[in-house]
């Protein structure tokens, strides 16, 4: 583990009814090996090798773009809209369907990065907020949550959902969520907007740098930040340091160590 703002998570002193949590869905509730959920929107046995390849294609096109760091903000934005446009375009073009989906999440491998589960079954327990806030597919998240008992009354997701009609996909809904624009602001409905503004802390999970966006801006004092960092480690460290309160790499990547962290702020365990 880690810190790299040692002084700002020592003054955060938390109970069981005093914060929230946001969450990232890809690569950090998912393990860093697990297929995303655009990946796993799509059953290939149905939709085809071609359909295949050209998600791959995209994927290998943007990817690098999306974790490279020495990208001016605005060009990478520009990259992360034109890749998120162009995954849109191809469901529309292949003619998903609710059905299919739901066939897709039985064969492919969705999987929680280690002590996710766990996580979620405390957080209900403890009736502790959980919003999820995701450029991926919402309605893989929904089901796949669903599927392994952990989408409850506490759990809220913000994410790129699909609308289906007669079991046939018809368009995203909303404003497209991508990497480079995941302010919580301006999303949440009143009714979650004021069970979070009576909550003095929030716990944060990203796995790239730029989910730290997910907190306001004028709540990061009371925030800490959690940077699961599973790529390219040497090269990246200095700027997830840069942002994220801690940094986990390798072993130490896991919700138990988000929950030792949580622990020693409620003085439950010492350091």
């Amino acid at each position: 583990m880690k810190y790299s703002n040692t002084e700002k998570v020592e003054k955060i002193k938390l109970t069981d009814n005093n914060y929230y949590v946001i969450l990232d869905f890809d690569k950090t509730i998912t393990s860093k090996n697990s297929i995303d959920s655009w990946m796993a929107v799509i059953d290939f046995d149905i939709y085809g090798e071609k359909c295949k390849k050209e998600i791959e294609e995209l994927n290998n096109q943007y990817a690098p773009i999306e974790l490279d760091y020495t990208l001016e903000e605005k060009e990478k934005e520009k990259y992360m809209v034109e890749w998120y446009q162009k995954s849109m375009d191809l469901l529309y073009h292949h003619k998903l369907t609710y059905l299919n989906l739901k066939k897709a999440l039985q064969k492919n491998k969705i999987e929680f990065r280690k002590g996710a589960k766990e996580f979620f079954k405390e957080l209900k327990e403890k009736n502790i907020p959980v919003i999820i806030l995701s450029a991926g597919i919402g309605n893989v998240i929904e089901e796949f949550l669903k599927k392994e008992e952990c989408y409850n009354d506490n759990v809220y997701i913000i994410s790129n959902f699909i609308e289906f009609k007669e079991d046939k996909m018809q368009k995203f809904t909303g404003m497209m969520i991508h990497s480079m624009n995941k302010a919580l602001k301006g999303r949440l409905p009143k009714k979650i907007q004021d069970m979070v503004q009576q909550k003095q802390y929030t716990i944060l999970c990203g796995d790239i740098v730029e989910d730290i966006q997910m907190a306001p801006k004028e709540n990061l004092q009371n925030t800490i930040t959690i940077g699961f960092l599973n790529n390219k480690i040497e090269e990246n460290l200095k700027f997830y340091q840069q942002n994220y309160d801690v940094v986990l790499t390798e072993e130490e990547a896991t919700f138990q160590e988000v929950e030792k962290i949580m622990k020693e702020r409620k003085g439950e365990i010492l350091k």
